[in-house]
C-alpha cells in the first residue's frame, strides 16, 4: 500500500477479524512498536466519520501486544475490561498511529493504556484490564 508512512511494515497478526478490519502496520522504534492503520471509506459509520469499533479494535489489538511483550511468557491472555474515551472524530484517509503502555503485570491480571493519535494529536484513550486465560 503507497499511502503507509515510511518504516510501516504489514503485522502479520495471524487474526482473521484482524486482517478483514486492518490492514494493521507496525514500526519498531526502540522498544517500542508503534502501530498504525489507514482510515478508509468503509470504516466510515452513519455520520460520515470512523466507526468507534474500527478504533476500539486497534486500541484492544495495540493493548494485548503491549502486554504480550512486557510478560514475554508466552501465557495466553483475553481481555476482561476496556474502556474508551473517544476524544476527537476522525476522517477517512487519516493514518491513525497506537502506542500502548503496560502499567502493571501481575501473575493473573495486566493492565494497559494505549492512545491513538492523528498528525500527533490524540483521538482516543483506552485503559485495558487482561487475564491469563491458560
Amino acid at each position: 500500500m503507497s499511502d503507509v508512512p515510511a518504516g510501516f511494515e504489514h503485522y502479520p497478526s495471524g487474526a482473521d477479524f484482524l486482517e478483514f478490519v486492518g490492514p494493521v502496520y507496525v514500526r519498531e522504534q526502540g522498544d517500542e512498536r508503534i502501530f498504525g492503520m489507514r482510515i478508509e471509506d468503509r470504516h466510515r459509520n452513519a455520520n460520515g466519520v470512523t466507526q468507534g469499533g474500527v478504533l476500539a479494535t486497534l486500541a484492544d489489538f495495540t493493548l494485548g501486544r503491549a502486554i504480550e511483550a512486557d510478560a514475554d511468557d508466552d501465557q495466553p491472555r483475553g481481555t476482561v475490561s476496556l474502556t474508551i474515551d473517544y476524544l476527537k472524530p476522525v476522517e477517512t484517509g487519516a493514518w491513525v498511529e497506537a502506542r500502548a503502555h503496560v502499567d502493571r503485570l501481575g501473575g493473573t491480571l495486566a493492565f494497559a493504556d494505549c492512545a491513538l493519535t492523528v498528525e500527533g494529536k490524540e483521538v482516543v484513550r483506552a485503559r485495558a484490564v487482561f487475564a491469563s486465560v491458560g
